[in-house]
């Protein structure tokens, strides 16, 4: 009896041993499957990661050309503006010189007239008055009339003698103060200077037309070009003030239309430094 109950106890000790190793080879099999399933997530995560790096890398390389392409367009567009700014000052000093011309024509017609008046009331021909004697010293020099004082400015002005143009216009300033056309010929000396980058004396040119003349039809012109002036000598602040001013005081001229773009483009730096 001693025997049997021996016997069925090693049996009994013998099938526990066999259900536990078989937990064991289970609990195995399932720590390989785990160890699978998070080596293949793994792999796929790794992917992913890889995938989103080259997204990023792609981004950045796209943000970078579309940057590239405004600094290009802004470029592109600051040369337009400043063309169209030249453009728009031809088309001005060539309708003066057109109104100019004009002037003097009715002029001569009228002198013309005149002479045939005379002739016909007294038989005899008469005397044109050629010129006005000059002022300030010299009374034998003959002063061009207005007409073609203003005229000879604009001619040197549109051929790029600026030198000359000043002095013409100078004289013209100071033998018809009060014309018509003294604001302009104010403005035109800001011209030449601001053409030949002398541009503390343009704005001494252009202050002069802004306060002298200040109903005058070159007052927006000459605000515009002061503040383009003052950037051109890296005075920021005050170029900025001048164009918003000019805004403020003539918002639809074309002239306020040119500072809104200048100030866009001034504007745009900061902007990309800020995204």
């Amino acid at each position: 009896m001693l025997a049997l109950a021996s016997i069925g106890q090693a049996f009994g000790a013998s099938k526990e041993t066999i259900r536990m190793m078989q937990q064991l080879d289970d609990l195995q099999q399932q720590v390989k499957d785990l160890q699978k399933t998070v080596d293949t997530q793994t792999a796929i995560l790794k992917t992913l990661v890889e995938q989103a790096n080259d997204n990023v890398n792609s981004m950045k390389a796209a943000i970078a050309e579309l940057q590239r392409t405004n600094q290009q367009n802004l470029a592109t567009t600051a040369n337009r503006l400043d063309g169209v700014t030249t453009q728009i000052q031809e088309l001005s000093a060539s309708l003066d010189e057109t109104k100019a011309r004009l002037a003097k024509l009715s002029d001569q017609v009228s002198q013309t007239q005149n002479i045939l008046q005379t002739l016909n009331s007294s038989g005899q021909p008469a005397a044109s008055n050629t010129g006005q004697a000059g002022r300030g010293g010299n009374g034998n020099r003959v002063v061009p009339d207005p007409t073609t004082l203003y005229q000879s400015g604009l001619s040197y002005y549109n051929g790029g003698q600026y030198d000359l143009a000043i002095q013409a216009f100078e004289e013209f300033l100071q033998n018809y103060p009060d014309s018509d056309y003294a604001s302009n010929a104010q403005f035109y000396i800001g011209d030449c200077y601001y053409n030949q980058k002398r541009y503390e004396q343009a704005i001494e040119a252009y202050n002069t037309c802004i306060e002298r003349y200040p109903k005058g039809n070159k007052l927006p012109a000459a605000q515009l070009k002061k503040g383009y002036a003052l950037l051109a000598l890296g005075q920021k602040q005050a170029g900025i003030k001048e164009l918003r001013s000019l805004i403020q005081r003539f918002p639809d001229s074309d002239e306020a239309n040119l500072a809104r773009g200048r100030l866009r483009q001034l504007s745009a730096p900061a902007r990309r430094r800020s995204e």
